[in-house]
């Protein structure tokens, strides 16, 4: 097996509770609209409904991230019976409440530190626009313990294609085997490492039944260090 050199983390539910601030952001629009009928579980799927529905005129430059924020929760309200919809206002709701919940998941300064005291490459390896990802990097400080950044545009195709990992590979300067992707979806982040050559580290928060293969995983962060070896 070849030596270890580098990894590679998903941003997303890996580093950053994305899930937590959406549900922070969609309660603040829900509680402005008085809904009350559908559930948080609810309304999150419908939200992500939408999401995977409005990504792709994203990434094809047909809408920016500001854009597709507006006609995302346009479709939202109208889904929620709301008449004559305000994407703009409920865009501010929902961003407002959002940023104000932005937080790291327990570890990942420690993890990203570790790995970096270990004298290992990393890179952060996200299918979304870097308008949107970069800021949350920044924020928190995370830039300065990463040495590359690959978002959506930065790719010839987005995980789990093969070449988005080869081209992560690539800018750190590493070949697949001398690789390790982390991160909690299990197709974009360990099966498609793995196809692409990577081992990988599944992020199992929530103690799912792998749904392939097994593979190392944690559920904390703070456990991951040990594995990466």
């Amino acid at each position: 097996m070849h030596p270890l050199r580098a990894v590679i983390l998903d941003l997303d539910d890996t580093l950053f509770d994305d899930t937590a601030c959406t549900h922070a952001g969609l309660a603040a629009l829900a509680a402005e609209h008085g809904v009350q009928h559908w559930t948080s579980e609810r309304l999150f799927a419908r939200h992500a409904e939408h999401i995977r529905a409005i990504d792709p005129l994203l990434f094809r430059g047909e809408v920016d991230a500001h854009g597709a924020r507006l006609l995302r929760m346009t479709r939202l309200l109208t889904d929620l019976g709301v008449p004559n919809p305000d994407g703009e206002a409920a865009t501010r709701t929902y961003r407002t409440a959002y940023r104000a919940a932005w937080t790291l998941l327990d570890g990942a300064v420690d993890l990203l530190s570790g790995l970096r005291s270990r004298g290992l490459r990393t890179a952060v390896l996200t299918n979304y626009v870097r308008e949107v990802q970069q800021e949350k990097l920044i924020h928190f400080g995370l830039d300065k313990l990463i040495d590359v950044t690959l978002c959506i545009e930065d790719m010839p195709a987005p995980k789990p294609d093969i070449r988005a990992y080869h081209a992560a590979c690539t800018a750190l300067g590493v070949v697949p085997a001398e690789a390790v992707m982390i991160g909690d979806s299990w197709e974009n982040d360990v099966e498609g490492a793995r196809r692409a050559g990577l081992r990988a580290v599944w992020v199992n928060r929530h103690n799912r039944p792998a749904p392939g293969p097994a593979v190392p995983q944690v559920r904390h962060l703070n456990a991951a260090g040990a594995l990466i070896v």
